[in-house]
């Protein structure tokens, strides 16, 4: 990969390209295997702009996580908002399309999130990631509206406990049909989890609750046939 263009090195573009090429190097080489010099020098600024901005390497990597982190709110917030204004009420449903939104941010970014998952990070870094995914869980299972203090502490720790190791799983697909397959499945898995059920014509939600009676086939009165008659009369296998 090539600089950064020189409308991102202006005065106000200087962080933004900084980590754009912190997040291309780290994912190429690792955060261990870039040094300050190779992040100024592809951002095609100075050793001195890095540290007014980040004043290290790890502040740096913290930046990279945080600006991940908002983006995946944003898109979940957006993501919502677009089914709200669908018309759609059901907290559930709602939850599973934030979901499906930062899995698939997860998939955009899956040199970051492999990176952060497999610890090649600064010292401690593993508490602050955890921080963020439990508050972006947190901000998320609001949208179930669960009345009992109990069960919205089970489902925030299902979901937390969960979601980072699927969108480590998504960021290891090949391809993107990999990726949307796996998503796809999380979601309808997590959907059976919230008692809704799959429509097959469009991969959404029902509100009809998955365990719902099954309803009972009409008893067929017609008589029993005779075979022997059948075959005689011509209506037997031939």
């Amino acid at each position: 990969m090539g600089s950064m263009r020189k409308s991102e090195v202006g005065e106000n573009g200087q962080a933004h390209a900084l980590l754009n090429a912190a997040e291309e190097l780290f994912t190429e080489r690792g955060f261990y295997g870039t040094s300050v010099s190779d992040i100024t020098e592809r951002a095609g600024t100075s050793v001195g702009a890095l540290y007014y901005h980040f004043a290290s390497k790890n502040g740096v990597y913290h930046a990279l996580w945080s600006r991940y982190m908002d983006a995946q709110s944003a898109r979940t917030r957006e993501a919502v908002a677009l089914l709200r204004d669908a018309g759609v009420s059901d907290g559930r449903r709602l939850f599973l399309a934030g979901t499906r939104a930062y899995l698939t941010s997860a998939w955009q970014h899956s040199g970051l999130v492999r990176m952060v998952s497999d610890g090649d990070a600064p010292a401690g870094f593993a508490g602050v990631a955890r921080r963020f995914s439990q508050q972006w869980a947190r901000q998320n299972t609001k949208l179930l509206q669960v009345s009992d203090p109990l069960a919205d502490r089970a489902l925030s720790s299902i979901v937390t406990g969960s979601i980072g190791g699927v969108a480590r799983e998504v960021a290891d697909c090949e391809t993107a049909e990999d990726a949307e397959a796996l998503i796809a499945k999380t979601i309808e898995i997590y959907g059976t989890l919230l008692g809704l059920r799959p429509v097959p014509s469009n991969g959404l939600f029902a509100s009809e609750p998955v365990n719902a009676e099954p309803v009972a086939a009409e008893p067929v009165d017609a008589e029993p046939v005779d075979a022997s008659r059948a075959v005689a009369d011509g209506d037997g296998p031939r």
